[in-house]
């Protein structure tokens, strides 16, 4: 009969106390890393929605200028037709005023682009913003908040001259 020897250098593996102490250690490390992971998500959603919107009146004023027309950016539902909200948390169509009337009529003007931003809740000083041929726009003022808390996240500022600015955000929405 064989006798097996014990021997420390030659064990492998770990043991039941070492496996439940690592477990322990990684639940307490995702308690930690994941509720900081979800705010990382939601800044950014807010970033991305902040850039949309930017993205969309820097398209409209170019568009003006470089047509010559008056050009509308406004907030849709349907995706062919401008709503009268200052609510700007659906999606978005800029459009060419083709027959100068100041508002969308689909058998004169043209819809030049819709833009889908369904992410966060934006309000708005007025329920459209218009860019004239200079590249000049009317003043408005947008806050984009955020989904969690209903705060103001970012301020931003249209001046006449087209220029945005961002304001410091606070209050809620």
């Amino acid at each position: 009969m064989a006798q097996f020897i014990y021997s420390k250098r030659c064990q492998h593996g770990f043991t039941l106390v070492e496996m439940l102490i690592t477990i322990a250690v990684a639940a307490i490390l995702l308690a930690i890393v994941v509720p900081s992971f979800n705010s990382l998500i939601e800044s950014s959603k807010e970033r991305t929605t902040r850039d949309s919107l930017v993205s969309a009146i820097h398209t409209a004023s170019q568009l003006a200028q470089s047509e010559r027309v008056n050009v509308y950016l406004c907030t849709t539902t349907d995706g062919e037709s401008c709503e009268d909200t200052k609510d700007w948390g659906s999606d978005w169509l800029i459009y060419q005023d083709d027959d100068s009337s100041g508002d969308f009529d689909d058998d004169y003007d043209t819809i030049v682009a819709k833009i889908s931003a369904k992410t966060n809740l934006i309000t708005s000083t007025t329920e459209e913003v218009k860019f004239m041929p200079t590249g000049h726009s009317l003043a408005n003022t947008f806050k984009i908040c955020s989904n969690t808390d209903n705060s103001v996240v970012y301020e931003m500022v249209l001046s006449r001259m087209g220029r945005i600015t961002y304001e410091e955000a606070s209050g809620d929405c």
